[in-house]
């Protein structure tokens, strides 16, 4: 993977579902960085209400444009402002079209003409072979990673959770672990680069709401899931290299006492414990499951409740989660 993409975002929102934006901004964020986002509509139609709100906490710039009786007039000006740009940008070496208009495929063999990088997203029923291959690379909305924006716990959230606030910090500088490039090929990444990543995802987190000063200090609070190691120079650069987290072998049956945002509390059949359950991490066969309180459920272990020298009361945790008909 390439480390210096300069990447400009061009959305056409009118054949792109709003609630994948998250989505696709994680996605890119993990190819470089994002310079340019803008999302082309006619935004006085009623049907584009839900982009509308989605443009309200997503920092996209809005560009308006009437069709004037022309069917083509947004594409039109997505092609004219992205050549525009990639002629006067030269620090823009990479243009990602979201879009499954299939006509966009000329816009990115000229791109590419010009020495351009071009990645394309758009839904799987819709592209056409021409627009994929005309395309550097391309992804399906379809296939990108599930995120949860609220996988951090509000203060309404965290009181009596018996370790579920630090389970969905975990989770949440994990998220950030993960879409964060790895450094020069290898198996660990630039600590301020995940900073960069965290910020991304939550511009206004801030290392002081959980008792630490630095970056540093708050990762390393969780050393069974993050390793730090730095290069040895006066002017220190940290690498952050993630533990994979082993299975017990041991599944479990139980049911679902208990929901919290993304997370489920699980209560075993067997009586060792609760489990908690990030919902992002549910057996694939069982994705689109809601699992309300009362679900029966099978599970595989991944920490046992109260596996911890410093929590007497912690709740273990599970993954793999399989809903029991």
């Amino acid at each position: 993977m390439e480390e210096n993409l300069k990447i400009a975002a061009f959305f056409d929102a009118e054949n792109i579902p709003s609630d994948k934006v998250p989505l696709i901004i994680d996605y890119l964020s993990t190819k470089g960085d994002i310079l340019f986002q803008r999302a082309y509509a006619d935004w006085s139609i009623s049907n584009i209400k839900s982009w509308k709100d989605q443009l309200n906490k997503t920092p996209i710039t809005a560009i308006q444009q009437f069709h004037h009786n022309e069917k083509q007039a947004v594409d039109k000006l997505i092609m004219m402002d992205a050549i525009e740009m990639a002629i006067k940008q030269d620090s823009i070496n990479t243009f990602a079209l979201i879009a499954s208009d299939n006509g966009y495929h000329s816009l990115a063999l000229r791109l590419r003409e010009i020495g351009k990088r071009v990645i394309g997203i758009g839904e799987k029923d819709k592209c056409n072979p021409i627009w994929i291959k005309s395309c550097n690379e391309f992804s399906y909305l379809e296939d990108l990673a599930d995120n949860d924006e609220e996988v951090l716990l509000n203060d309404e959230d965290k009181s009596d959770n018996d370790g579920l606030t630090d389970y969905s910090l975990e989770k949440f500088l994990e998220n950030a672990f993960d879409l964060t490039p790895y450094y020069k090929g290898t198996d660990t990444k630039l600590l301020s680069q995940m900073w960069e990543t965290v910020y991304r995802q939550k511009s206004d987190f801030n290392v002081r709401d959980y008792g630490c000063v630095t970056p540093r200090e708050l990762i390393s609070k969780f050393d069974k899931k993050f390793k730090l190691s730095d290069d040895g120079k006066s002017q220190r650069t940290i690498f952050v290299e993630k533990i994979e987290t082993k299975e017990d072998g041991n599944r479990k049956n139980g049911i679902i006492k208990r929901r919290i945002k993304n997370y489920r509390i699980i209560c075993a059949d067997d009586g060792s414990g609760d489990y908690f359950f990030y919902m992002p991490e549910i057996n694939k066969n069982f994705k689109g499951e809601i699992l309300e309180k009362g679900t029966k459920v099978n599970f595989q272990v991944i920490k046992k409740p109260n596996d911890s020298e410093n929590l007497e009361n912690e709740n273990g945790r599970a993954t793999d989660v399989k809903v029991i008909k």
